[in-house]
């Protein structure tokens, strides 16, 4: 029988923990390199998931420019008419502004209508039916008139003296002249401006705005 001393025992135990504790660290030592080099994967933090507001004002329209662009058309409509703006209608005007002007001024029930081109108001149930006429020349108003129940419409019902005052002070006139274009017709009151506009007044409040030529024109054919 082979006896097994102490010390041997000892030797043996020693060496196999020996190896246990290396093949433990290298195992841990892999595992520690492998989780170094991994990715980590990280959350968008609450300010990266909210829209920008440079990133908000590529989606949602600009009311802003919207809005900036509508008051550049109008001031550009403004900048392109002359003559005195009456109820919104001033020469140099297009006809959807002019149309648009004065579906504005025509009260919701009336018998006046304007038509599809805006040439004329026609009032049903007038003596005279043609209460407005217009006329253009390249696509912009050159001239319109104003009949007697438009007028009224427009303004309401006054004395002829009345309106005239108050068409000279509303649209800064400085003075209306008698004329009589054809001694068949009444006489009316008429005021030109070198500017390149006329303005007329008959007896029973019908008007009328149409463009002349200006002084300078006027002057250039004595040249």
């Amino acid at each position: 029988m082979k006896v097994i001393t102490y010390p041997r025992c000892l030797f043996a135990l020693s060496v196999l923990m020996l190896l246990t504790v290396s093949a433990c660290s290298e195992h841990s030592s892999q595992t520690d390199t492998s989780s170094a080099s991994a990715p980590v994967a990280t959350a968008p933090s609450p300010a990266a998931q909210r829209p920008t507001s440079e990133e908000k004002a590529a989606d949602q329209p600009d009311e802003a420019d919207e809005n900036g662009e509508a008051k550049r058309e109008r001031e550009q409509s403004a900048a392109g008419s002359y003559g005195p703006r009456i109820k919104g209608v001033a020469l140099g005007q297009s006809p959807a502004e002019v149309r648009r002007a004065l579906s504005a001024l025509l009260p919701i029930g009336n018998p006046c209508q304007v038509s599809a081109d805006a040439v004329r108001v026609v009032c049903e149930g007038t003596a005279q039916q043609l209460q407005g006429t217009f006329t253009y020349e390249s696509g912009k108003l050159s001239g319109f008139k104003f009949y007697s129940y438009l007028s009224s419409v427009a303004f309401g019902g006054m004395s002829f003296n009345d309106f005239t005052s108050n068409f000279m002070k509303a649209y800064d006139i400085p003075r209306m002249d008698p004329a009589q274009d054809n001694p068949m017709f009444s006489q009316y009151l008429r005021y030109r401006d070198d500017s390149g506009w006329e303005a007329g007044i008959y007896p029973d409040n019908t008007f009328y705005v149409k463009s002349v030529a200006t002084a300078s024109q006027q002057a250039k054919s004595f040249n």
